[in-house]
């Protein structure tokens, strides 16, 4: 039978192995969010820009590298960009007014507008209106590491377009006869539909990288003016803002 000290020492050696338990525990617990948000698999970090100059004051060291990120977008563009049968579904959805306050005085010219072009199959899409960069590649251009524009993934690199708020909100429209009746309020939004954030944005977003990916061009047919490529940007919106 075990001295009344054997068993005070067992007892000891039993309570040493439960707090070193409970602090492994503990440290795990504490570094697994750290773990998933580093190394999300299904989540990436990307900066959206307007125009090159708007890139180069992001990315002051390496003016360069946005000049060539800029072509590399634009050079994707007629490949990734939605389409539509008709000029007046394209522009429902993405006609909006680029400078608002020459607007607001009177007429607007077409200096101002950002409609829909025409591609070479006949089908109308949003003209480019920016990029959209993985914020890895721009935090490795500031160490020095510049890969090739054309070597990165869709998800890394791709054009970004300007869709109006009419269409966001989910408003019925039988279409736009004048620039008059084109929206000063615009967002900007993926190839594929997702929500990226306002024509102010500056700052970097989180996104899906599935919501990201752009295996091919979405389509859109038929009478409703709104409701395709509005209805998927709508949803995005909305969870982005959940």
């Amino acid at each position: 039978m075990a001295t009344h000290t054997e068993a005070a020492e067992a007892l000891q050696k039993r309570a040493r192995r439960q707090k070193r338990t409970q602090a492994a525990t503990l440290v795990l617990m504490g570094a697994t969010p750290l773990v998933v948000l580093g190394l999300d698999p299904l989540h990436t970090e990307v900066r959206v820009f307007r125009d090159i100059q708007d890139c180069q004051n992001t990315l002051s060291t390496a003016p360069d590298y946005c000049e060539a990120l800029n072509a590399e977008a634009e050079r994707r563009h007629p490949s990734l960009a939605p389409t539509y049968d008709t000029r007046s579904h394209c522009e429902a959805d993405f006609a909006h007014v680029v400078e608002p306050t020459p607007c607001l005085e009177g007429w607007c010219s077409a200096d101002n507008l950002s409609m829909c072009e025409t591609s070479p199959n006949g089908q109308y899409r949003p003209v480019y209106s920016g990029f959209l960069v993985d914020q890895s590649v721009l935090d490795d251009s500031r160490s020095g590491l510049t890969p090739a524009p054309d070597s990165l993934s869709n998800n890394q690199l791709q054009p970004v377009y300007g869709i109006s708020d009419a269409s966001l909100q989910g408003e019925d429209s039988s279409g736009y006869s004048s620039y008059s009746h084109v929206p000063l309020l615009w967002h900007y939004v993926s190839p594929g539909g997702r929500y990226l954030g306002d024509r102010t944005l500056k700052q970097p977003v989180t996104v899906n990288r599935f919501g990201l990916a752009s295996a091919s061009p979405k389509h859109f047919s038929g009478t409703a003016q709104r409701g395709g490529f509005g209805a998927t940007a709508r949803q995005t919106m909305q969870s982005a803002r959940s």
